[in-house]
């Protein structure tokens, strides 16, 4: 069994990656979308795989980027998890925080500066704002914070501690079975935001902040490979840097790659994607979330480019909610969740 589920969460993301089968059935959750999506849909859906499964702790928790549409849902488990009432508990965390890292410049370069200046982090934890921090920092630090108070933090990004970024000579890892490649962000999109992150942090912020664009650019991109499958998952990441990061791996032949299920980075904006794009980057099967609610996401011009691209070719796309758009563009290649359901699988 290979395949990537995604949950009904509005306008963010909220994945269950599934690999293996049986007692060796593993479990990914990459983002917990934003509020109420958890309580509603992720807290039950995790409940029912531990029956499942007959294991209480997630192979792999992975927050791709710091945005309240996909770190609110990880913060809910979090909490409850502290109150003795999750239905999971978190094993290993990947979680870009930049708190371990105000004071060092994030390069390509070795871990070993970095890592030194995490440790050193790490050993002043007593801090005032360290005592105070869930009712006065951003989503991210609150996170920081969880990890040092339950013990995963020592273990955080592993193997590619102390930050998950992509390095020219970086080797593809395997956690619990699973072959993963880190595509991106690169060290100049982190290092941007952890100077962004620095300035504000300075100032004693109380709220994350809205620079959006630094947050989309620092997301976690990886390829993660199971048997002969292989699926690309892009947080919000634009295209650009996608393909940087795939190139930087030597992962494309003649400038694309074609893997068996592509994540759309974004939901589907218009402004993280481009018809070429879809060009470069194929797949036999698209996974997309958003409502089209309180953002036009997925984009019904990014749909627009996507079928153009992919014109007659055989592919299914797999949408988190209905929208009739998007049955007038793909037609019987549309996958939705059914009335009932509060997700839709896609399985390779």
């Amino acid at each position: 069994m290979f395949s990537l589920e995604a949950i009904k969460a509005k306008h963010g993301d909220c994945l269950l990656l599934h690999w293996g089968s049986g007692n060796n059935h593993k479990v990914a959750l990459i983002d917990g979308g934003p509020d109420t999506v958890y309580t509603k849909f992720l807290k039950p859906r995790l409940k029912q795989l531990v029956e499942e499964r007959g294991k209480g702790e997630l192979d792999l928790t992975m927050v791709s980027h710091v945005d309240d549409d996909h770190i609110n849902g990880i913060l809910a488990l979090a909490r409850d998890i502290q109150e003795g009432d999750a239905p999971v508990d978190i094993g290993l965390l990947w979680h870009n925080s930049l708190e371990g890292l105000l004071d060092e410049k994030i390069t390509d370069g070795g871990t070993a500066q970095v890592t030194a200046a995490a440790n050193a982090v790490r050993a002043k934890s007593k801090d005032v704002w360290m005592q105070q921090v869930l009712a006065s920092v951003p989503q991210g630090q609150e996170l920081f914070v969880f990890a040092k108070q339950h013990r995963i933090s020592d273990t955080m990004n592993r193997p590619f501690s102390p930050l998950i970024i992509c390095r020219p000579n970086q080797k593809t890892e395997k956690i619990a079975g699973l072959s993963v490649t880190v595509i991106a962000p690169a060290a100049a999109e982190v290092e941007a935001l952890r100077k962004k992150w620095k300035q504000l942090r300075k100032k004693g912020i109380t709220a994350a902040f809205d620079d959006r664009s630094v947050y989309n650019l620092s997301s976690i991109v990886v390829l993660c490979e199971f048997e002969t499958k292989r699926v690309l998952l892009t947080g919000d990441a634009r295209g650009d840097k996608i393909l940087k990061g795939l190139e930087t791996k030597r992962l494309l032949k003649n400038g694309k790659i074609h893997v068996d299920l592509l994540k759309i980075p974004h939901h589907g904006s218009q402004h993280n994607l481009t018809k070429k794009f879809f060009q470069q980057v194929t797949a036999d099967i698209y996974v997309v979330s958003g409502d089209n609610v309180k953002f036009p996401n997925p984009h019904k011009d990014t749909m627009q480019w996507l079928a153009d691209a992919r014109g007659d070719d055989d592919y299914t796309i797999y949408c988190t909610y209905p929208l009739s758009y998007m049955s007038k563009i793909f037609g019987d290649k549309l996958r939705v969740p059914k009335e009932t359901e509060i997700s839709v699988v896609a399985a390779l």
